[in-house]
């Protein structure tokens, strides 16, 4: 749930809004959501070929939000391709035990200060 959220808050984009009315700033959530609807329906049909490797791989969602809007945005049909093939190239492995050790001082890190630039 909260990785969906991610998602649409800085992937697709939707930490800042481009207008200040409110129904401007519902149709831009309105179109944010379906962009992510249809990134995430192209990724779920995306067939991946399976390897003797070291990891499963997915793809990436970052550049198929990406290929998915150029491709949403194209006009004419001479500018078409194959969103597919292009989703397929974009892969990165699952790791799934992966853990890092969080730093203890993490969020009480005292603040630097410019002074050196003062004039």
């Amino acid at each position: 749930m909260e990785s969906s959220f991610r998602k649409l808050k800085y992937t697709i984009g939707l930490s800042n809004f481009h207008s200040y009315k409110p129904q401007y700033i519902e149709q831009e959530i309105w179109a944010k959501l379906i962009a992510y609807n249809i990134t995430e329906t192209l990724i779920n049909c995306t067939v991946l070929e399976t390897h003797d490797t070291k990891h499963e791989y997915k793809v990436n969602f970052t550049i198929a939000a990406h290929i998915c809007r150029v491709f949403l945005r194209l006009t004419t049909e001479k500018d078409q391709y194959d969103v597919m093939s292009l989703l397929q190239r974009e892969l990165i492995p699952i790791r799934n035990d992966r853990q890092y050790p969080r730093l203890q001082t993490a969020h009480f890190r005292k603040p630097r200060y410019f002074i050196y630039r003062a004039a």
